[in-house]
């Protein structure tokens, strides 16, 4: 194929003195100022970026869907003389990341999560590899050592290329845009198509495979442009010129460390969906199987829907940080987009000032600016709600899905993949999705380089088995341990290194270990911000405000300080947590309508060290969600932990985790009897334990 290419796309030169445009607008598409006259160029006018000249890359800035200009590579397949259409695959970076993100000059990239998993390794095995610098951020010039210098543009591109965090409406369609004009003009096989993306990307990996056809830019390219955009996209008047524009068959996804709620993942509630163990953000109507997001009833009309769950408890410090880098490496949406949408004028700035500040309602009341937000992060934004189109896949060909989760990643926690796992498997018990799980991504997570490889050594390996058609067949559930250095224990580490597989998430599991600690009660008033814990386990701050606690797994530094902390008596004999959990409590709210219980779950070794296992939050509610008085079950984010005999489990129970979590602003106190923690454990059978409050 290295014969002269026709070019695609349109972009501003690279390079001074470059030929103006001819009259198609695509003649000057990733163009190095060495093309022929006509526009066009051969792959050899793409630079090489590895000692053996076999990596090209196209580099470009390219127009997207409704104009906006977007900073994209093009990795070109090495040696392919000859050879057939290729498969095309997108890699998506996380936020704040760019193009350069899963880019290597070597098969190596950094060792671990890009190890045999990069734009090299791809390309020396047939692929186009795309990737681009999402909507609304800056390309930055931070190479670690193992990346291609392409050259940097920006993506950010007033009025509408501003951040959207991964709009249906928007980022998605900017892939899809861009992986058709690839298409379209490359040798690339219609119907061998991939996506994967890490954290940001793995959010929208599994948006992306919510479609199986890809038929947007097809709509809205050639004739239909011709005839005027408003037949795809009402009001815009002004689209780029670009042809006809194929169908492309997405066969495979391979999320990593990605959501399937953005709401639930930012702002846990803790409450349960009528699915029964699946904790969302948005329920199912009661007439159909159709994900809502959860919206109270206003003031004169009928009472709330029972099953809805109130906006969860913000995890504030990562929202801060991420708010904090989309500001320096980017522009975030104000409502200044003129691209017409479905969701409407949107400001991000707006909805972070909002849910810094409850209550969210009032008796289940919420403003405009609430609603909009558990839209906007369930409907718009959330794999999980895009159920109309994963029905049509359950009635047809079906996107097949490796998805990849950590156990230890207190962001984006183990329940984003199950649910999804559950909820296909229920459309389709053969529907081919498959979750692994380890103690990797976000902080707290250690990321292992050797944990990477086997990690990405499977993902590839599934990857091949479906890109030239996904397929049905029967999944599994696979697990491997947390293992930590500094365990009280290193002994453990030598036994317990042997990873799980089930048919589900609840059959990694035969048993459970249950603790039934002593009464308490927690309060808001004073703060428990003077809680060491809180800094020596915050997943963003932890190692900088609380030196000593960073890793490899977290410490706490003594009783929860403002909270309620007990101790379990020594096990009898080896157990494996693996799974969520939970914590039962039977409260009672004093004080304010609205209150959150956080829980901290450690593992205590005879010696006294005293590791962070899992922790969870939930949100009360009352009246609309919660009674005063009652029973709740608060959710746990989970783990897959060795605990060996003569260990304790030590139960944190506090209304201030910070700054993880952000406490309620009305002061309140919670009052519980006998709460009890259930563990799921690998062992058979149930074991059950008391604890004590420590004073």
């Amino acid at each position: 194929m290295w014969g002269v290419v026709a070019v695609w796309l349109v972009m501003l030169a690279l390079a001074a003195g470059t030929a103006a445009a001819a009259a198609n607008p695509l003649t000057n598409a990733f163009d190095q100022g060495a093309g022929n006259a006509d526009g066009t160029f051969t792959a050899a006018d793409c630079p090489a970026y590895d000692e053996q000249a076999k990596q090209r890359i196209c580099s470009g800035e390219v127009p997207s869907f409704d104009g906006s200009k977007l900073d994209v590579d093009l990795t070109l397949p090495f040696n392919d003389e000859g050879s057939a259409d290729h498969p095309l695959i997108v890699m998506m970076n996380g936020f704040s990341n760019d193009k350069h993100e899963w880019q290597s000059i070597t098969d190596e990239g950094d060792g671990a999560d890009k190890y045999h998993w990069n734009s090299h390794w791809f390309a020396k095995h047939g692929y186009y590899v795309l990737t681009y610098t999402p909507r609304g951020f800056h390309t930055e010039n931070d190479n670690p050592g193992y990346q291609p210098d392409t050259p940097s543009f920006t993506s950010v591109d007033s009025p509408s290329g501003t951040i959207h965090l991964k709009s249906r409406e928007f980022e998605v369609r900017d892939t899809q845009w861009l992986s058709a004009l690839v298409a379209g003009t490359f040798e690339v096989d219609e119907g061998q198509l991939a996506v994967t993306g890490g954290s940001y990307g793995g959010g929208e990996s599994w948006l992306q495979a919510s479609q199986a056809e890809w038929t947007f830019p097809s709509a809205c390219g050639g004739a239909t442009i011709a005839a005027g955009p408003e037949a795809c996209r009402p009001g815009v008047t002004e689209t780029p010129d670009v042809g006809d524009l194929p169908v492309l068959e997405l066969q495979v996804a391979v999320p990593k460390y990605p959501w399937t709620d953005l709401a639930y993942s930012l702002a846990p509630n803790g409450h349960p969906g009528p699915e029964g163990g699946i904790y969302d953000s948005a329920q199912q109507r009661p007439d159909k199987q159709e994900k809502q997001p959860c919206f109270a009833a206003p003031a004169t009309g009928p009472a709330p829907n029972p099953l809805c769950n109130p906006v969860g408890t913000l995890k504030e410090s990562y929202v801060n940080g991420f708010f904090a880098l989309g500001n320096t490496d980017g522009v975030f949406e104000e409502g200044t987009t003129t691209t017409p949408s479905e969701e409407g004028p949107i400001n991000i700035n707006v909805w972070k000032d909002r849910v810094e500040s409850d209550p969210y309602d009032v008796a289940g009341v919420e403003d405009a600016v609430v609603q909009q937000i558990r839209d906007g992060l369930t409907e718009y934004r959330g794999a999980y709600y895009q159920d109309e189109r994963w029905e049509e896949q359950a009635a047809g060909r079906k996107v097949a899905i490796f998805s990849i989760q950590g156990w230890t990643d207190d962001l984006f926690t183990a329940v984003e993949s199950f649910r999804m796992f559950r909820y296909l498997k229920e459309l389709d018990p053969q529907w081919p999705v498959e979750v692994a799980l380890a103690d990797i991504g976000h902080p707290r997570a250690q990321n292992k380089p050797e944990t990477w490889r086997r990690l990405n050594a499977q993902a590839f390996q599934f990857l091949g088995s479906h890109i030239q058609g996904s397929h049905e067949q029967r999944t599994t559930v696979t697990s491997e341990p947390t293992l930590c250095e500094n365990d009280g224990n290193p002994a453990s580490n030598e036994t317990a290194a042997m990873r799980v597989t089930g048919r589900s998430p609840t059959d990694l599991a035969n048993g459970a270990l249950e603790i039934a600690y002593a009464p308490g009660g927690v309060t808001n008033n004073p703060p428990g911000a003077a809680d060491p814990n809180g800094p020596a386990t915050d997943p963003v701050f932890g190692g900088v405000i609380a030196p000593g606690s960073g890793g490899p797994c977290r410490e706490s530094p003594g009783p929860a300080l403002g909270g309620y902390t007990a101790v379990s008596e020594p096990l009898p004999s080896h157990k494996t947590y693996v799974g969520l959990g939970a914590v039962t409590v039977p409260y009672r709210l004093v004080g304010a309508p609205t209150a959150t219980l956080n829980a901290r779950v450690w593992d205590v070794a005879p010696d006294g060290t005293t590791l962070l296992m899992t922790r969870g939050t939930y949100r009360i509610d009352v009246p609309a969600y919660d009674t005063q008085a009652g029973v709740l079950t608060l959710p746990l984010f989970g783990n897959h932990w060795p605990l060996a005999p003569g260990h304790s489990v030590r139960l944190d129970l506090t209304q201030v985790d910070t700054p993880t979590f952000a406490p309620s602003k009305l002061p309140s106190s919670i009052e519980f009897q006998s709460p009890t923690l259930t563990l799921p454990t690998r062992e058979s059978r149930t074991l059950e334990l008391n604890g004590a409050q420590v004073p």
